[in-house]
Parts: C-alpha cells; structure tokens; sequence
C-alpha cells in the first residue's frame, strides 16, 4: 500500500478548536514542569506560547499507521532503480 504523507484529508482531527491557554495555565503547566523562571522569562513565554500551541493544535490526530512517513517509500520501485543504475 502506498500513500503520501503530504495529502490532506478533509476528515483530520486537530485540536484547533480549542480555545486558547490563559496566561494563569500556561504559568501552571511551567511551574508544573519544573521551571522555575524569573518573571521577565515568565512573561516572555506567556507572550510566545499562543503560538507554538496554535501550531501543535493543528497538527493532526489518529492518523493511520500508514500515514507514517517511512512507510511512503515504494522499496521495490527503489530496488528496481537501483538494479538499473548498476546494470548501466
């Protein structure tokens, strides 16, 4: 079976809809990570992490397990090149 991994699918599950962490549960989850940042750190992240969990919300869920990127190479079209490569 051969799929691409770049293909979308209309049926994606992400977690996009999700409303945004406030800055109390982002300050929760670091102190709750183990950082201990100084405020002006602590403020920085507040402002930067809207934007990384925007981009990891959209990531898409419950792929299928061929939806792996290693499982898109066709190995025996590979091999076969490589045999002519060879043989030339």
């Amino acid at each position: 079976m051969k799929k691409s991994f770049v293909r979308t699918n209309p049926g994606t599950q992400t977690l996009a809809g999700l409303p945004p962490s406030s800055r109390e549960e982002i300050r929760h989850r670091a102190r709750a990570a183990g950082l201990h940042l100084p405020d002006k750190l602590m403020e920085e992240l507040c402002d930067s992490y809207p934007a990384f969990e925007a981009m990891v919300r959209r990531l898409p869920r419950a792929r299928p397990r061929f939806d792996e990127p290693a499982h898109t190479a066709d190995v025996a079209r590979l091999a076969s090149l490589k045999n002519l490569d060879q043989s030339g």
